[in-house]
């Protein structure tokens, strides 16, 4: 499937019903199909027109278009006689001009041969003259054109002259019309009577058979049921003529049958559906993300088992705990990593690619992850000239039937962003052609260049050690994979597509209009990861971070804490997204100057940062960062030397990080700077943050002054005013289940009455703790 124009094949009599028109198919054209009016008038003409094949694509691709290839066949007597003469006005502006200029030269000529005979050998002796009157009379009738302040007209030979001037005047009253270019339309008369018709269909139909009959075979059996039906005929008294049809009008009734019709005749259901499916001869992808084909590679180059010691500070700990798991024996020092790539269908364009030592769901999910968004951040990482900005929505998509892509992940990811799915059959390459043919060139462009290659089949090499030549590991292997699908391969000319750059077919398809990828939200809830945090009133926390807004779901977490879902995108950490009852909530990073970094940096940071300080567990958001951007600046510096990490990680992972390095971690907001005064404006005398003038201080003092002072707590009570009452002692509440203890009997002091309880003490600010005011 390529993005050039598919030309469609419809059977006469197909119905075609699209924005308020209805059209019946009538036969195929070069560059299109010939179809007229469904509805004709009893005094109106069949009018003909033609559907390019760019508009029966488009027409393909519309959902509200209505085809019906069973509704009619059209045959001459389905159609009303009308005459072949066509009125001279009617006929286009060129062709009118072209019949006057040929009428020029016959008037010329039966001047100057005195009215005949108009002999090509007659004509080619006065042709000058001829020639001169015929271009008289155009340029004053204004049949030709000015160039250069010369007049320009038509001529012809003497033999063309001489048709021409049989057919004007052979005519009863001559006329221009004669002399219009005619086009052969083919005789139309029907010669079959309708059962001379429906038996040689009978006999044709035998053809499609999977014995595969040849076309000769079929003229000798058309000629022996003929036969018989004449004898038949004959027996019962019906001597009419019933001769046996020519060959060559059992070749074109064999021609008649659709391809689908003969492959799946001859060859069977089984070879139909693999030439006949959508990737290999169906509908043709026009629009870049209609038709992506996914697979896996195993590539034929060794690289190192071990990692750059480098990036194990990008994931920590993470590669011999999760990734090797638990070590048992001794592991290879060598590996053939497998490579997942996505590639459209329409441009050829690489649309996504991931690297894992074996096939996972996974890989396959970050793949259709890079095929809805923008990837120039890898490939600036890499070192590539082009930036890999290509990225669409996703269309229909093709894999096989492995269990890294037969599985509820992945099915649940495509459709969550609203696309398809087609599983092909394993091992049969026609189901998924230009993914394999890719992988095919990477196999002689990419890895036969690379030391350490394995060569088609373990006998394409002799004497040649595969594991002892390898020379890269798993980053630099990515980095190369990179800039080679970047740089190199968009620029080759395609067979494909004709001699095409992928990059030329996909900035050409962009007048079709790419398929649109979906937004950022329903990318990360369709392919981002799936945790399960417990949402508090602060809202939930990712490697320390907190995501949340109070306001939008308090009745959620009334009763406390409540576990849900979240999905994360792991290249974006703006916004994370909750799933509370079915309800999807998107929860803002309430740290934002840490929103630009990938999960990965971050874990790499938190690890850093604690390892510093150990026994806190408080940080501001700016000395995070600050590692963060560390950390970033040490990726784009150590890439060239150490090639390109990984940006692939699990839920698994992510967990088992925050339970090690985030238990009780808090990030802090940054507070915010206090102005200060400067010393030297201070001193000086001159205006500035911080530095009041005297003015401005008689101002607050005057302000102040006008305010009522406060009475202090222990002030006594106006004279006038009668001494308040102390409030009777509350009893404490009783517990359920207890008796209260007795109260002490109270005694006054010796030596005087007892002291009177002093006025109550004014709070303010709201309670601490579970008490309240009485």
């Amino acid at each position: 499937m390529n993005a050039c124009v598919q030309h469609f094949h419809f059977e006469p009599g197909t119905l075609i019903a699209y924005d308020g028109y209805e059209v019946v198919v009538t036969g195929s054209v070069r560059g299109g199909l010939a179809v007229r009016d469904r509805w004709i008038g009893a005094d109106e003409s069949v009018r003909h027109y033609v559907l390019s094949d760019a508009k029966v694509q488009e027409l393909l691709l519309r959902p509200d278009v209505v085809i019906d290839a069973a509704f009619s066949v059209d045959s001459p007597g389905d159609l009303p006689v009308v005459s072949t003469e066509t009125a001279f006005a009617d006929c286009p502006a060129e062709q009118r001009r072209t019949a006057l200029q040929k009428e020029a030269f016959c008037l010329a000529a039966r001047t100057v041969l005195k009215g005949g005979p108009y002999h090509p050998s007659r004509i080619e002796e006065h042709l000058a003259e001829i020639i001169r009157l015929a271009l008289d009379r155009q340029r004053l009738n204004g049949l030709g054109q000015q160039r250069n302040g010369r007049f320009e007209g038509r001529t012809w030979g003497p033999r063309s002259i001489s048709n021409f001037c049989k057919a004007y005047f052979g005519m009863r009253q001559p006329h221009p019309r004669a002399l219009l270019d005619r086009i052969s339309a083919g005789n139309r008369t029907p010669r079959l009577t309708p059962a001379q018709d429906a038996l040689l269909d009978e006999c044709c139909h035998a053809w499609l058979s999977t014995a595969q009959p040849s076309g000769a075979s079929i003229v000798r059996l058309v000629e022996r049921r003929f036969r018989a039906a004449r004898a038949d005929r004959v027996q019962n008294g019906d001597t009419s003529p019933f001769p046996v049809p020519h060959p060559n009008t059992i070749y074109r009734r064999l021609n008649r049958f659709s391809r689908l019709e003969v492959v799946a005749g001859r060859e069977g259901f089984r070879a139909a559906q693999k030439e006949f499916s959508p990737t290999q001869h169906g509908v043709r992808a026009l629009k870049p993300g209609e038709l992506i084909e996914l697979d896996f590679w195993k590539g034929d180059v060794f690289t190192f088992s071990e990692q750059s010691k480098f990036w194990d500070l990008l994931t920590p700990d993470l590669q011999k705990l999760l990734k090797d798991g638990k070590p048992v024996g001794r592991k290879k020092e060598r590996q053939r990593l497998w490579i997942c790539i996505a590639i459209d269908v329409a441009t050829r364009m690489v649309l996504g690619v991931g690297i894992g030592e074996k096939p996972n769901e996974r890989t396959v999910v970050e793949v259709l992850d890079m095929v809805m968004r923008d990837k120039s951040d890898i490939s600036r990482l890499a070192g590539c000239k082009m930036p890999m900005s290509q990225h669409c929505g996703l269309g229909t998509v093709i894999f096989d039937t492995g269990n890294e892509f037969f599985n509820e992940v992945v099915q649940a990811a495509i459709l969550a962003a609203g696309g398809s799915f087609i599983y092909g059959r394993a091992a049969v390459p026609m189901d998924k052609p230009f993914v394999e043919r890719l992988f095919g060139g990477l196999r002689t462009l990419f890895a036969d260049e690379l030391p350490g290659k394995t060569g088609f089949s373990a006998d394409g090499l002799v004497g040649y050690d595969r594991e002892g030549m390898a020379a890269f590991n798993a980053e630099e292997f990515r980095r190369l994979l990179i800039r080679y699908l970047v740089d190199h391969y968009p620029l080759r000319q395609h067979a494909g597509l004709v001699g095409k750059r992928p990059i030329d077919a996909w900035k050409d398809a962009q007048k079709y209009g790419v398929l649109p990828p979906p937004p950022l939200r329903v990318r990360r809830n369709a392919t981002g990861l799936r945790v399960t945090r417990m949402l508090t009133k602060e809202g939930v926390k990712i490697c320390g971070l907190p995501f949340g807004d109070p306001s939008l779901f308090p009745r959620h977490i009334r009763n406390g804490k409540a576990p849900v879902e979240v999905r994360i995108d792991p290249n974006d950490l703006r916004e994370v997204t909750i799933l509370v009852e079915g309800q999807q909530i998107h929860l803002a990073n309430q740290r934002p100057d840490l929103g630009h970094h990938s999960i990965r940096t971050l874990m790499a940071a938190i690890k850093e940062m604690t390892a510093s300080r150990p026994q806190d567990r408080d940080f501001y958001e700016h000395v995070l960062a600050d590692y963060a951007d560390d950390f970033a600046r040490k990726i784009e510096t150590g890439v060239r030397k150490r090639g390109l990490p990984s940006t692939e990680i699990t839920p698994e992972q992510l967990d088992w990080f925050e339970s090690s390095f985030c238990l009780r971690l808090n990030v802090i907001r940054t507070p915010e700077a206090t102005p200060s005064a400067d010393m030297d404006d201070l001193l000086a005398g001159r205006a500035g943050t911080g530095i009041h003038s005297a003015a401005d201080i008689a101002a607050e003092r005057t302000a102040e002054a006008a305010l009522p002072a406060p009475e202090p707590d222990d002030a006594p009570p106006p004279a006038n005013e009668p001494e308040p009452e102390a409030p009777p002692a509350a009893d404490p509440p009783a517990r359920r289940g207890r008796k209260p203890a007795a109260k002490p009997h109270p005694s006054p002091p010796a030596g005087g009455d007892a002291p009177q309880a002093a006025p109550g003490r004014r709070f303010s600010g709201a309670p601490k703790g579970k008490g309240r005011f009485t």
